[in-house]
């Protein structure tokens, strides 16, 4: 029933670099995107942080062999560029979404945040009726699926009438659950792709730039020893995200054990391979141990925002 894609395989990606802008950038308007080397230090006394909440702007719960059990609490709506259409992307945890409302590339980096907290989504993109050809479902470490145009009504939507600028539905999916959403939606200043686009092998735009091979290693090296020292600000501000970002990230109920449970990704020695670099992505593979001793080799992936790369997947291949 669910199409599973190549990619099923535990995969996440992110990135950080300087190479041809593609026009997606920092949310603070003329800031230069930090550096690996610009990433601020471990505190040597622990920073109390304000806790960052917004009235959850989605409701519901599914429940799929595959996907897993899990309510749906926060999302995204933003326009589509592979299709006419809003791109509707659900998640069973908070994901800053007011946050992303503001960034010039609002799935890239929605993408980062699911993978740093593990966040179940499903997608589904309106058209103007108010219909979706698609459903798509996964993980960022586990399996993703889409089902297309297929016989016999598992899911249904039901429009509201949003005030201007938003989108509101309601979707019931049989035997699994569903969600609603009154989203605001955001316009991408440059082409991103949804979850149903990686599902069908479209990983990025077409027109996307190839990161460097240096930045890509340069990232990874950044990354790796903020999440080592289990410095999560680090870690974000290596992939530019701006202070405020970092703050309200920094700031989601629960967000600390997801980032110890994340870091543990990051291996021992992990000292990283050849990078890897297509149009719109670029990867990195690194061995070691976990804090369990378990063995991995994992590879690491990121996608360009603007001048810098972040991290929006891990593919995770235990020895």
């Amino acid at each position: 029933m669910i199409a599973q894609s190549s990619l099923g395989l535990r995969v996440l990606l992110t990135g950080l670099v300087v190479f041809i802008p593609v026009g997606c950038g920092n949310h603070d308007a003329g800031a230069a995107a930090p550096t690996a080397s610009a990433a601020a230090p471990a505190s040597k006394s622990p920073v109390k942080v304000a806790p960052y909440t917004y009235p959850a702007p989605v409701s519901g719960h599914y429940k799929e062999i595959n996907t897993g059990d899990f309510d749906l609490v926060d999302g995204l709506a933003y326009t589509s560029s592979s299709s006419s259409g809003t791109v509707v992307y659900v998640t069973s945890k908070s994901i800053a979404s007011p946050i992303l409302a503001s960034s010039s590339c609002p799935m890239t980096e929605a993408r980062a945040i699911g993978l740093l907290r593990d966040a179940a989504y499903l997608e589904v993109t309106l058209d103007a009726a108010g219909k979706s050809s698609y459903f798509a479902q996964g993980t960022p470490l586990g399996g993703r699926g889409r089902e297309q145009d297929v016989g016999g009504n598992y899911w249904k939507l039901e429009s509201k009438k949003p005030a201007a600028g938003r989108a509101a539905a309601s979707l019931t999916y049989r035997d699994r659950g569903g969600f609603a959403f009154d989203l605001p939606i955001v316009k991408p200043k440059v082409a991103e792709v949804s979850e149903g686009d990686r599902v069908q092998g479209n990983r990025a735009p077409k027109d996307a730039a190839t990161p460097d091979d240096s930045a890509v290693l340069d990232l990874y090296r950044a990354l790796h020893k903020a999440a080592r020292a289990k410095d999560l600000a680090a870690l974000l501000a290596a992939q530019g995200f701006s202070k405020e970002s970092i703050a309200a990230i920094r700031g989601l109920d629960g967000i600390d054990a997801d980032f110890a449970v994340f870091a543990d990704r990051f291996l021992d020695p992990g000292e990283p391979g050849e990078p890897t670099a297509y149009g719109g992505y670029g990867g990195v593979r690194a061995s070691g141990v976990n804090s369990k001793g378990e063995k991995y080799s994992n590879y690491y992936e990121f996608a360009p925002s603007g001048d810098r790369l972040v991290l929006i997947g891990i593919s995770e291949d235990k020895k």
